[in-house]
């Protein structure tokens, strides 16, 4: 009986000394966030609330390629118990810009004034830019062109194939079809590159038919001729006025040397008398 007790009083004698220890040597461990590692902290006391731990998880470094900056970042959260930052891990790092490692193109898409309505039956003209601001490589860019309705309907496409390296500038002609209601459209540009890359661009437009159609563009050409018929009265009148300048200067030109003439003659008859 007396050995029994003895033992239940060595236990409760030790058991809080092993708590002190495990409590102020604190433990480490892992969780993940986003697939980058982290870990828990328990604070030797005082630092955050007794007993708490700090559970630290970090997403992954961004951007996955290092900038022109040379800095990447990453966002760290607390999912445990303590307020404080005691064992934050570090949410910048330094690391090396190598440039650009793949092409990364932009498409512009662009429709003149007059072709932004058109007759049912012409044809609407497109200026397509494409600009590499990623690594300089040649390529075959793979061009679509599309006009959707407002109900986003196909109809008209087409296509062709660009060879491109860092800039290339050009124009596209698409024929609207003669079935083509009146309203508002869209065309889009696409390109394909690199396998599997792709960007798109696109602009509103309107179709008319009809009698509206025809309206518009009867007055079109005919402000054209006047101003056509204008600019070349104008051309007329400047050679015509040019040329009757050139004849009065050449007139007046005469005069003068005739009158030098004249003096010089009255010049050479004194002196003779003299």
């Amino acid at each position: 009986m007396k050995r029994k007790l003895f033992l239940v009083f060595l236990i409760l004698l030790t058991f809080p000394l092993v708590s002190a220890v495990n409590y102020g040597s604190g433990t480490y461990g892992l969780g993940v966030y986003g697939g980058e590692e982290a870990g828990d902290i328990t604070p030797p006391g005082g630092g955050g609330g007794s007993g708490c731990t700090y559970n630290w998880e970090c997403t992954n470094w961004f951007p996955s390629e290092c900038p022109e900056s040379e800095t990447r970042e990453r966002i760290c959260a607390n999912k445990g118990t303590c307020t404080g930052t005691t064992g934050m891990p570090k949410q910048t790092q330094i690391c090396e810009y190598t440039g650009p490692t793949e092409p990364i193109f932009d498409i512009f898409l662009t429709l003149s004034d007059k072709d932004k309505e058109v007759c049912t039956g012409e044809k609407i003209g497109v200026n397509i830019r494409l600009e590499n601001y990623g690594k300089l490589e040649l390529l075959d860019a793979f061009m679509t062109y599309w006009i959707l309705d407002k109900n986003n309907t196909l109809i008209s496409e087409l296509k062709d194939t660009r060879s491109v390296k860092d800039e290339i500038n050009f124009n596209i002609e698409m024929k609207i079809p003669e079935s083509s209601k009146q309203g508002t459209y869209r065309l889009y540009a696409q390109i394909d590159y690199d396998k599997n890359k792709t960007a798109v661009a696109g602009e509103s437009f309107e179709i008319v038919e009809g009698e509206q159609c025809k309206i518009y563009f009867s007055f079109t050409r005919q402000v054209l001729l006047i101003a056509g018929a204008g600019i070349f009265l104008v051309v007329i009148f400047l050679i015509f006025y040019l040329k009757k300048k050139s004849k009065e200067k050449s007139k007046l030109k005469g005069k003068e040397s005739h009158a030098k003439y004249k003096k010089r003659i009255g010049k050479n008859l004194r002196d003779l008398k003299n």
